[in-house]
């Protein structure tokens, strides 16, 4: 394992904390690519292309001994030929001569480095003095490099991209700080949108500490995702997680959990994986979301960008299914959270439409009313009344979601998002054939989120209530 080396500046000045650090790697006005490739098209790799393609309107230099000109670009031997102030470099070269690279880099005054290529601590004995020498270099010339092992930087803002690989240009208030460049290329699976994101690889200089920096102080970025698999300066970070989550949400998921998963972060990033109960700990008490499921990050991020905060337990679960109550009560339980007791005044506009046999409560059963009257009349004076009762915190929508336009007689998207005006958070879970294409008109407005089970809508109602326990733990309300 490699150990981690902080970098200081040639006159000896620690430039862990300087406010700009991140600054030339996400928002450079000059870049240089250093093994840019002649091949373009797809599968080549090609970063220049990747980059002009995302809309960089900065200036890009190709280097490349081969090569005159680049897609169009000037291409130079060496780095040193530009002539011109470079703010950032980019290293995409064979790992025997990364070292070459960074210090032609150096000769020239560049102080923002990426190195893209695997092979070092992440591999073998050979690749981690390799990397060990590489931030020596930046030591003394008051260098920083992200990386290596990474695919770097996506700005969706600038907009501005070092990948190799094509990603979506989508400007979202989400930032994902991540040690796998999946996080960037499966942004879609994971985090759900990404706006701005750090890949910082295996952080031999460049880490968790800088990066959350950055997207804590960014006011494009109102939620931030990151990927863990080992974290150096720990102490550094968690007292600087402490700070950024009273502004903004942090959502970690901590990988290397297990034994097994622990090693295996090793070889892949070069990460002291470290004991995962210690982490946990930690990080919750600074006010991170901690998740332990992929599927949950993309959840945890659309509800707490989406839904307003939950200012107790209390849940009033709405359902055409008592199955769907059953098993949303358990989950509540679950979490920690508990079913709201409902007034009369509350189960009045159900209760005049249901037939007399029928006990109403909470989970509050609509469907012989449904049956009755019409999921018209029925559900929204129902989900307008709980929302209406004080003793409701949230409240967890259970409704039937069947192929269009066949059965538009059961779709009520657009008249539920009327009746929330966003003062308490509604989630919803829908069965049927055309689930997910409801699902998708119930969330346009961002007013109800829907969840792929009753057990991830419940538990993102449960992480909307840590969240606003800890921001009243610390304010000492």
């Amino acid at each position: 394992m490699r150990a981690c080396l902080i970098p200081f500046s040639s006159n000896g000045k620690d430039m862990r904390d300087t406010k700009d650090t991140m600054k030339p790697f996400v928002e450079p006005e000059s870049v240089a690519i250093i093994g840019a490739t002649r091949k373009n098209g797809p599968g080549t790799y090609n970063l220049v292309e990747n980059m002009l393609q995302f809309g960089y309107q900065g200036r890009v230099f190709p280097v490349n001994p081969q090569a005159d000109e680049i897609l169009g670009l000037r291409t130079f031997p060496r780095i040193g030929d530009i002539g011109q102030a470079i703010d950032l470099a980019v290293i995409n070269l064979p790992r025997d001569l990364v070292l070459k690279g960074i210090r032609e880099c150096a000769a020239v005054g560049v102080k923002a480095v990426i190195v893209v290529g695997q092979g070092f601590a992440d591999a073998d004995e050979k690749g981690k003095g390799l990397q060990e020498e590489m931030v020596a270099i930046a030591r003394e010339n008051g260098m920083r490099i992200l990386g290596p092992n990474t695919l770097g930087i996506l700005n969706a803002f600038r907009p501005f991209t070092t990948s190799f690989m094509p990603l979506s240009r989508e400007k979202a208030p989400v930032g994902v700080i991540c040690q796998s460049g999946i996080f960037f290329v499966g942004s879609g699976k994971f985090s759900g949108m990404m706006g701005k994101g750090i890949d910082i690889g295996n952080a031999c200089d460049i880490g968790f500490v800088e990066a959350l920096s950055y997207l804590g102080d960014d006011p494009d970025v109102r939620v931030i995702a990151i990927h863990m698999e080992g974290l150096m300066r720990g102490r550094e970070f968690v007292s600087l997680a402490s700070r950024i989550t009273r502004k903004k949400p942090v959502v970690i998921f901590k990988t290397g959990q297990s034994e097994a998963g622990a090693r295996a972060a090793v070889s892949h990033s070069g990460s002291m994986a470290g004991r995962y109960q210690i982490y946990k700990a930690a990080l919750t008490q600074a006010g991170c979301t901690l998740i332990t499921e992929d599927s949950q990050m993309r959840d945890a991020v659309r509800a707490l960008l989406h839904l307003p905060p939950m200012r107790g337990n209390r849940i009033a679960v709405i359902t055409v299914t008592g199955a769907g109550g059953i098993m949303a009560t358990d989950a509540l339980e679950r979490y920690g959270l508990a079913l709201a007791p409902l007034s009369p005044e509350t189960l009045d506009p159900v209760a005049r439409l249901s037939p007399p046999w029928m006990p109403l409560g909470n989970p509050l059963d609509l469907w012989p009313a449904v049956m009755k009257h019409g999921m018209q009349k029925v559900y929204p004076p129902a989900l307008k009344a709980l929302l209406a009762d004080p003793a409701v915190d949230g409240v967890l929508c259970i409704n039937v979601a069947l192929r269009l336009p066949d059965y538009a007689f059961l779709d009520v998207s657009e008249e539920l998002n009327q009746v929330v005006s966003g003062d308490k958070p509604v989630v919803a879970w829908l069965y049927g054939e055309n689930s997910e294409g409801i699902g998708e008109e119930i969330e346009k407005e961002g007013k109800i989120i829907p969840f792929q089970t009753i057990e991830g809508a419940v538990w993102a109602l449960s992480v909307l209530r840590q969240r606003q326990a800890y921001l009243e733990r610390i304010s000492g309300r």
